[in-house]
């Protein structure tokens, strides 16, 4: 059985195609008509950031590396927030888009990568706006690895979509899902070192906390910002192995749950 090229990259322009108009109406519906509506993704890191800083400044703790204490929250708190957004709104992407389904060239896979592209894309349009931010009022806040904070960035999309896809799925069979996922996040934003590092930790919390790939993403997205941290607990080949994992556990969840997704 041969593989016409020609039939693959059409099929591939109209999925592509299909994907960014599903991206065009979810930007729509989500930060309505006027580009004010961005602002509100800004809200929930500002608001975290201005709360962290508050309980260190009060507490007369400094930054736990060399650098900004504003920094280093922003690149604890922003890879949090787009792994969050990432799981739960690719969760909820068929049962948000169900009308879509109508059209025969609409699938639940193509919802799933549109909300991927689109969480992903707008949480690193905060980190910018951040970033940007710090640089206006006089701090540099450029990275120095820029290959590392890409590198970080794109590994954390792929783990917070595989990990959307594969939420999706257990939800269009146990619908109380949703719940327990949104119980489970909450600790786990304690866990994943948004305001400390892998080093700061004592030796048995340590070694319990490394076995959460996030904690380890925010490691690697540090260690692109802020030279000379110390980065001997980061594992970068275990935080690939998650994510390929993830990915694959979530395209095969999604293709055996589509039928009940698309009923529900």
């Amino acid at each position: 059985m041969t593989i016409d090229a020609h039939v693959v990259g059409q099929a591939l322009q109209v999925q592509g195609r299909v994907i960014l108009a599903v991206i065009l109406r979810e930007t729509r519906t989500r930060f309505g008509k006027h580009r004010l509506g961005y602002l509100w993704a800004l809200a929930e890191p500002l608001l975290q950031i201005g709360v962290l800083l508050l309980m260190f400044t009060a507490l007369g703790r400094r930054s736990p590396v060399s650098g900004e204490l504003w920094l280093f929250f922003v690149t604890g708190i922003v890879p949090w927030l787009m792994f969050r957004n990432l799981a739960a709104r690719v969760m909820n992407a068929v049962s948000g888009n169900l009308a879509l389904l109508g059209y025969p060239q609409v699938t639940p896979l193509d919802l799933m990568l549109a909300r991927i592209v689109l969480e992903a894309a707008t949480m690193v349009l905060v980190l910018v706006v951040l970033l940007l931010g710090l640089a206006a009022t006089g701090r540099v806040a450029l990275p120095s690895r820029p290959l590392e904070v890409l590198a970080a960035l794109t590994t954390l999309m792929f783990l917070g979509g595989g990990f959307g896809m594969l939420n999706a799925a257990i939800a269009a069979y146990l619908p109380a899902y949703a719940k327990v996922f949104s119980a489970v996040m909450r600790p786990l934003y304690f866990f994943s070192g948004v305001f400390y590092t892998a080093a700061n930790l004592p030796q048995p919390a340590r070694d319990w906390l490394l076995w959460n790939p996030l904690l380890h993403l925010i490691e690697w997205l540090r260690s692109g910002f802020f030279p000379g941290f110390d980065t001997q607990h980061l594992d970068r080949a275990y935080v690939l192995a998650w994510t390929l994992v993830l990915c694959f556990l979530g395209l095969a969840a999604e293709r055996v749950s589509r039928r009940k997704a698309m009923q529900a």
